[in-house]
């Protein structure tokens, strides 16, 4: 069932799994157990669904190919949705609230709820996102905004003084004011 890395077929090992799921704690999909999921509106992609309500998380996330031309022309999120798109190969264009944003490796949008964003991948090669949805939930006296960058060109921060653990903080800390 592997389809990112050709393994597909029944293991023959005793011991040998595709995945671990705890309904509400966790999933663990190696890449021997990813599949290939139809989702409308995803034209010449081949998607994996990572996490869903169905399996306890209060999101979807998604590891998406984009072949040549492909991509999401109808919208992703929507209303009361906020949405997140990392590039983790190649190169896409992205678009939100009337802005295009060329994205390569390490490139990110987020788009508050309400704004749907759409992207193509920007070359003959396959390019590959990671996508996270969710119900936004709203702060009194605050909104979210559009957000875009590059993970090259954040602060790596060594979380709780531990070298080997980095944080970047992919969206701002303050909080936009209504």
């Amino acid at each position: 069932m592997g389809y990112l890395n050709n393994v597909t077929g029944y293991r023959e090992d005793l011991l040998a799994n595709r995945a671990i799921v705890k309904h509400g704690n966790f999933a663990l999909l190696t890449p021997d157990g990813l599949v290939k999921n139809i989702i409308p509106g995803f034209e010449n992609c081949d998607a994996t669904i990572l996490s869903t309500p169905k399996l306890g998380a209060s999101f979807v996330d998604y590891l998406v190919t984009l072949h040549q031309n492909g991509g999401n022309q109808q919208g992703f999120g929507g209303e009361g949705i906020e949405t997140f798109l990392y590039v983790i190969s190649g190169n896409i264009t992205a678009k939100a609230e009337g802005k295009t944003f060329a994205l390569s490796e390490g490139g990110y949008l987020y788009c508050p709820p309400g704004s749907l964003m759409t992207f193509v991948n920007a070359q003959a090669e396959d390019s590959q996102i990671f996508l996270y949805k969710r119900r936004y939930v709203p702060v009194e006296g605050y909104a979210p905004w559009l957000v875009s960058g590059n993970a090259s060109e954040l602060e790596r921060i060594h979380y709780e003084g531990m070298d080997d653990v980095i944080l970047l903080d992919f969206l701002p800390k303050e909080l936009g004011l209504i």
